[in-house]
């Protein structure tokens, strides 16, 4: 449970686009090390946003299931979805599905896999500096870090425990890739199925922070905000 502090809107486009371009911020005379770590964090961040993927999807992704000519990503090991039946009158669970999907990245981000990968052909995608598997917790750091670095990161609430909860994560970063897509006109019945979810789910947990899309709503259609954006 999360006690919040303020509405939910969820990250907009401007935050995402600035967010998704801050790890080219690069120091002076970088390091070999330093320019392969920016260009990892790139790949991350993108991908996360484009992809709508789930960050334990993302980083259980090996190099062979990246497609850089179609731009996909085969989402081998999924979230699953518990099936449950009545046994007695109680509900037992009775299986899990996992559901194998393909993901999508842009023509930019298929430039960026090549130079990360660097003709790597076997292997995890995304690899810390030991070069062992990327866990959640250092994708989620990499996340906050550059949320912090341009200005965007804050509290929007706390567990039961008093531990804060961020604006920025990598989960409402995918949220807010499948919200962008839906707002620029997308299938809203495609939208969650390649997202790996339903769309009772997404009706139920991702409507809640349609910002843009109320407000540009408003804007263009209420008599004075019309007036207002013709003068």
């Amino acid at each position: 449970m999360m006690a919040m502090l303020e509405t939910d809107r969820g990250l907009t486009l401007s935050e995402c686009k600035r967010l998704c371009e801050a790890p080219r911020k690069l120091p002076q005379n970088p390091t070999k090390f330093q320019l392969w770590k920016h260009l990892r964090d790139e790949v991350l961040v993108r991908l996360l946003y484009e992809s709508f993927a789930r960050i334990g999807e993302l980083l259980r992704v090996d190099v062979r299931d990246i497609d850089l000519e179609y731009c996909s990503i085969h989402i081998c090991h999924p979230k699953g979805k518990a099936v449950f039946r009545i046994v007695e009158g109680e509900r037992v669970h009775a299986d899990t599905i996992h559901r194998e999907r393909y993901a999508f990245f842009s023509n930019y981000s298929r430039d960026l896999l090549g130079r990360h990968l660097c003709r790597r052909k076997r292997g995890p995608l995304f690899v810390n500096s030991r070069k062992r598997r990327l866990s959640s917790r250092q994708a989620e750091r990499v996340v906050d870090h550059y949320a912090g670095e341009i200005g965007i990161q804050r509290v929007v609430g706390y567990t039961r425990n008093g531990r804060k909860v961020h604006l920025v994560t990598c989960k409402s970063l995918r949220e807010a890739g499948e919200r962008h897509t839906d707002v620029a006109g997308a299938d809203r019945d495609a939208t969650p199925r390649i997202a790996g979810h339903t769309v009772q789910t997404k009706e139920k947990y991702y409507k809640k922070g349609n910002f843009e899309e109320d407000r540009r709503i408003v804007r263009e259609n209420h008599p004075l905000m019309r007036e207002d954006s013709r003068s």
